[in-house]
């Protein structure tokens, strides 16, 4: 299941988009039972850095692992819609374009894809390109 939560931030989301979501988290065989999209600006998520990274940097996505009571396996996904747009104008993309690709990097983060050295980020994105066509 896939769940958004949106304070102040009018969203028209395509759902058919929900649906290649869930065909990632089927492809590569994850045992994610949730995600949480939640949207939020860059003084929300340099606070999300500075609590759980100890950085006070901006960045355009922070993605938790967490397991409800349940013990279900639930991913939350931070989206900073001021980064979002500020790379879509820089990248020469539309806003949407430029969700869609940020939103699809959160889930491969969930999934175990890591960019913090070269290979992983050439790995991540050939992984977002391809699930974005």
């Amino acid at each position: 299941m896939i769940s958004f939560y949106c304070e102040n931030f009018s969203f028209y989301y395509n759902f058919s988009f929900k649906k290649k979501i869930e065909k990632i988290l089927r492809d590569e065989k994850s045992n994610l039972k949730k995600i949480i999209y939640i949207f939020c600006n860059n003084k929300y998520i340099s606070t999300l850095n500075f609590v759980f990274f100890q950085t006070k940097k901006f960045t355009d996505v922070i993605t938790l692992k967490k397991t409800d009571r349940n013990k279900k396996k639930v991913g939350e996904i931070y989206l900073n819609i001021d980064m979002i747009t500020f790379n879509s104008i820089v990248l020469k993309k539309t806003f949407y374009e430029e969700l869609k690709r940020v939103m699809i990097h959160g889930v491969l983060h969930l999934i175990g894809y890591e960019d913090n050295n070269t290979t992983n980020k050439k790995q991540i994105t050939e992984k977002e390109k391809f699930y974005l066509n």
